[in-house]
């Protein structure tokens, strides 16, 4: 499938951090930010992703529903874990955790910080060291752990938000491999 990009590395930038937020701390301010960006990432997959988006504004789904798909899907509870934990496996959470602090990001090693931690490092100039760094976190990390947890959010979100969160959110992956 060809990979379209529209737009400046700061539109892709944008577009993730609107995925890292509305994974990491949903709510009005992080569900109107998914409605203000301009989607950078134009193959099909992720039109429909957007598609998605406009639907869920559109029919008007009701915050407590967004925060509920949210809670089932990245949070879980004590008698049911998260459909898509936001977790990275045991074995790659020190490698994400170095990457994080190399590249300036804080918080936990954590499916949202490893989306800001892209966005921290997609406008490092070509021959800089941290270029590496970019290039590790897409393989090791983006590629793998979160396309999976992206995955399985698409699946299993039960509103337009969350699908098409998810869908955007593997066609900027799908993008980050690209680069």
């Amino acid at each position: 499938m060809s990979q379209q990009v529209l737009g400046s590395p700061r539109a892709v930038g944008a577009a993730v951090v609107a995925v890292a937020r509305a994974i990491d701390s949903p709510g009005p301010r992080a569900f109107a930010q998914l409605h203000a960006v301009t989607w950078p990432v134009r193959d099909p997959e992720s039109l429909r992703g957007a598609a998605l988006l406009a639907e869920s504004r559109l029919s008007a789904e009701q915050p407590a529903r967004l925060l509920a798909d949210h809670h089932r899907l990245f949070v879980g509870d004590a008698r049911r874990p998260p459909v898509a934990p936001t977790a990275p496996p045991a074995l790659a959470e020190p490698a994400l955790a170095t990457l994080l602090g190399r590249a300036g990001v804080p918080g936990p090693p954590r499916l949202p910080a490893a989306l800001r931690a892209y966005v921290a490092l997609l406008e490092v100039a070509p021959g800089q060291e941290l270029v590496a760094a970019r290039r590790e976190l897409a393989d090791e990390h983006l590629l793998t752990w979160v396309a999976r947890c992206l995955s399985r959010a698409q699946l299993g979100a039960q509103t337009f938000c969350y699908q098409g969160v998810a869908t955007l959110g593997l066609g900027l992956v799908r993008h980050a491999a690209g680069r």
